[in-house]
């Protein structure tokens, strides 16, 4: 299950008191990277029903090499926010803009990534997740598919591309799902890793140890679906 489609459940628990919802500035960031450039972010209220980030890439000499423009409705995004991260931990920062959040822990989020070579901020990643992070050279998305599992979506960050990451162009899916008792307590947990072959999703092994530990979500002991080893498997 895509589990971005869950985002959608929620609307009408929001519409409730998203309709009060106002435009608030926050307090300005700024960090430096390691290049000696800076990246600052601000929130400004175009109206009392607009929210616009406004993040500045500041190069090394000191000129203002780009400026990033992100406009949200407030009734529709009331839980909407921005940050400035640094998903992979080299020093250069990214802006992380989050939107529409689902009934459970996920929610939109955009990510714009200070491109080296042109000096500008490039469209990253695009998605609908409850955590972002890097695993050992590849980007991993997760967020929970239903109540009693999570899905995690992988891209190798090493891969040229073009465009910003999405669903469509993932290069592993991971589906980690939980049995569990009457009492409510976790008794199995099975792991699988995927990619897509033609119209059909196969069974692969994970990549690295690294990976493989998301496999440990529920922090119990679990089972990984062993890859289809039968000659002229995909």
């Amino acid at each position: 299950m895509r589990f971005v489609a869950t985002l959608l459940l929620c609307l009408l628990a929001h519409s409730a008191w998203a309709q009060d919802a106002l435009c608030e500035a926050g307090d300005p960031a700024r960090v430096e990277n390691r290049d000696g450039s800076t990246l600052s972010l601000r929130a400004e209220c175009s109206t009392s029903a607009t929210r616009r980030y406004v993040a500045e890439l500041t190069c090394a000499d000191g000129l203002v090499c780009d400026r990033l423009q992100v406009e949200q409705d407030v009734t529709e995004t009331p839980m909407g926010h921005a940050g400035l991260v640094d998903l992979d931990g080299d020093g250069m920062h990214e802006v992380e803009v989050r939107g529409m959040c689902g009934a459970g822990p996920n929610c939109e989020g955009d990510v714009y990534r200070i491109d080296p070579a042109t000096r500008t901020l490039r469209h990253f990643f695009s998605g609908g997740y409850y955590e972002l992070q890097v695993i050992d050279g590849w980007l991993v998305e997760s967020g929970r598919s239903s109540c009693c599992s999570w899905e995690f979506h992988l891209w190798r960050l090493e891969t040229p591309r073009a465009g910003p990451l999405d669903y469509d162009s993932m290069d592993l899916m991971v589906q980690v799902d939980a049995g569990g008792d009457d009492d409510g307590n976790v008794t199995s947990v099975q792991c699988t890793f995927t990619r897509q072959s033609g119209d059909n999703r196969v069974v692969v092994a994970p990549p690295s140890p690294a990976l493989e530990a998301i496999c440990r979500h529920y922090g119990e002991p679990y089972d990984l679906t062993s890859p289809d080893t039968t000659p002229g498997a995909p």
